[in-house]
Order: C-alpha cells, then sequence, then structure tokens
C-alpha cells in the first residue's frame, strides 16, 4: 500500500465486506494485518459505517484527525 495517501475503511458492496483502501494509490487490503495488497479501481466501494468497522474488530484503528 501506497505510504503517501490517506488509508479509509471502504465497504465492498459486492461482497459486503469491509476493506481498508489506500486514496492515493487505489490499493485495498482484507485486514491491517495483511500483506497482500489489491488494485480497487474495479471494485464498487463506498465508506464504510462505524457499526460496520466495529463488527470486523477494527475500532481502535481509527484515529480523528
Amino acid at each position: 500500500m501506497c505510504s503517501n495517501g490517506l488509508i479509509v475503511f471502504s465497504a465492498d458492496v459486492e461482497a459486503d465486506r469491509v476493506l481498508l483502501e489506500c486514496e492515493e494509490c487505489m490499493t485495498g487490503r482484507w485486514g491491517p494485518d495483511e500483506e497482500l495488497h489489491f488494485l480497487t479501481t474495479d471494485m464498487l466501494t463506498r465508506p464504510a459505517t462505524y457499526d460496520e468497522i466495529r463488527a470486523m474488530g477494527w475500532s481502535l484503528l481509527i484515529q480523528a484527525p
């Protein structure tokens, strides 16, 4: 993943899963510890809700600006 871009929580609409996505290089990971990344340009995503993020057990990863 790009270290220059903002990492956001996105929801894959088709797979009903939450992923971490870099807004700079448009790559994603299925989890914070996942080494493999993939392009998200062909995916239909939307911003993940707090409840979706919490359901994944990732609420502690949220950092306020």
